[in-house]
């Protein structure tokens, strides 16, 4: 729906309008128009109450949510969703002003520049080990334990800007730029604590990004689920796809918002996650 300038301004200026069923059909008409009308939200807050400023950022949170929402539909629909696509998703759900575009071509040049420390005929046990050294020791990529329940750590923008992040995000960062080199390693979902595996010579082995890619092998791990309260199970450590490692990012970025009273962005996000899943939306009974 295309309105002028001028129709746009005065349709953002009835959000201060205290009759609900006013506010109801305004809410309406600028869903319709869509991100478009977000410089104008943004534009009116200067000059605006707080009570009024809730209201537009809760109107531009709802239109972005539903932006990223349509982009997600599509996304989930696919028999093996794209993990980098949907990574980058939810870093735009993180901080929705962050455009995403220039990170591909950095994750493309980490990838060449990190290619010069593995020999062609290296194991696969040497490639992921160089690989790891390469992001963790050299780029200096590593556990935010300061911050941990700071949102920026579930997107992996903001973990590529301030090397800082927590184990299932560092091993997307990982997981993607073997994916450029051809190291055939996956995401392995361990309660309380992602890792990355592979196998050599018919083992499994696994490597921990939260703590600079340290090398463990099934009986260390074994350990680490019993410190950290669970009972080992074969599952635990079999290979998981993107719609699971997509989830369990979102997941964790779910409790944050539960953590911090984020009430709006909890319910909002609970929706994705519920699409990743499934591949179809929360109030789609098909």
């Amino acid at each position: 729906m295309k309105l002028s300038d001028c129709a746009l301004r005065s349709l953002v200026t009835l959000l201060d309008d205290e009759d609900s069923c006013s506010l109801d059909l305004v809410r309406r008409r600028l869903l319709d128009v869509g991100t478009d009308a977000i410089p104008y939200l943004e534009a009116a807050r200067v000059s605006s109450t707080p009570e009024h400023a809730e209201r537009l950022d809760d109107m531009a949170d709802e239109l972005r949510h539903r932006e990223i929402a349509a982009e997600f539909t599509i996304l989930a629909s696919q028999k093996v969703p794209d993990l980098e696509s949907g990574a980058l998703l939810i870093s735009r759900w993180v901080r929705p002003l962050q455009g995403p575009d220039v990170y591909r071509p950095w994750l493309d040049r980490i990838a060449a520049n990190a290619a010069e420390d593995i020999p062609e005929d290296a194991t696969v046990t040497e490639a992921a080990t160089r690989l790891a050294f390469y992001l963790y020791q050299r780029l200096g990529f590593g556990e935010n334990e300061v911050n941990y329940y700071d949102p920026d750590n579930s997107s992996l923008t903001r973990v590529i800007d301030t090397r800082r992040g927590i184990p299932v995000t560092l091993s997307v960062l990982y997981l993607l730029v073997a994916k450029r080199l051809q190291i055939p390693v996956y995401g392995v979902g361990t309660p309380g604590h992602f890792l990355i595996g592979f196998r050599d010579d018919g083992d499994a082995r696994f490597l921990d990004s939260f703590r600079q890619g340290r090398r463990l092998g099934l009986p260390e791990v074994k350990r680490m689920l019993v410190r950290n309260g669970y009972e080992f199970r074969p599952e635990y450590v079999r290979p998981c796809g993107p719609r699971e490692i997509l989830a369990r990012m979102m997941r964790n970025l779910l409790s944050v918002y539960q953590k911090n009273g984020s009430a709006a962005r909890a319910e909002r996000l609970s929706e994705l996650v519920e699409l990743i899943l499934t591949g179809r939306p929360a109030n789609d009974a098909s």
